[in-house]
């Protein structure tokens, strides 16, 4: 009877080893799995100006007082991050957006669509983007129709609408930046 005991004992501890290191690959398993499903692509969006048109025309005053342009000839292409204080996933884009703008030559621009200005610029001072022209307007994303966030908005030299999209990751934003 002992010899039975001590044999099934060895039995389903070999089978408990095997369902840990079964777990251990699915788990794996899905971790690349969602490595591969992951979006790549910026979201696009259809509503309001379409890629390859030109952009609309603005002209906007910064947090800080300076005249900013939108659309027409410009000197480098512009890249507009729309963003809100209280977005997280935004806070996350703002290091990216900054590191792409430096690395791809591109005017870094951040918008977002109103709320009261020492908000805005407590949130300027806080992200460290100073550097960079914050507009505060409604009618920036009313002109590009944006509804939600973050999106960002690449405008090229000419002043063409080169891509747009709902950005929630590095991802997005860089395939969006690759269309210049």
């Amino acid at each position: 009877m002992d010899n039975y005991l001590a044999e099934i004992i060895i039995i389903l501890t070999l089978v408990v080893l095997i369902l840990v290191i079964s777990m251990f690959a699915l788990a794996r398993q899905i971790g690349v799995l969602h490595t591969r499903l992951a979006p790549t692509d910026a979201l696009t969006i259809t509503a309001g100006p379409k890629v390859g048109d030109p952009a609309p025309l603005l002209e906007i005053l910064s947090l800080d007082g300076r005249l900013l342009k939108f659309g027409g000839p410009l000197k480098l292409p512009q890249l507009l991050l729309f963003l809100s204080p209280s977005c997280p996933v935004c806070e996350e884009l703002i290091s990216t957006a900054k590191f792409m703008a430096r690395s791809e030559k591109l005017s870094l621009i951040f918008g977002s669509d109103g709320g009261e200005a020492q908000r805005h610029a407590d949130y300027v001072s806080k992200m460290g983007i100073q550097d960079y022209p914050y507009v505060v307007s409604p009618e920036l994303g009313i002109k590009f129709d944006v509804i939600r966030l973050p999106c960002a908005v690449l405008i090229d030299e000419q002043g063409v609408l080169r891509s747009k999209g709902l950005v929630t990751n590095r991802e997005h934003l860089e395939t969006l930046v690759e269309s210049i």
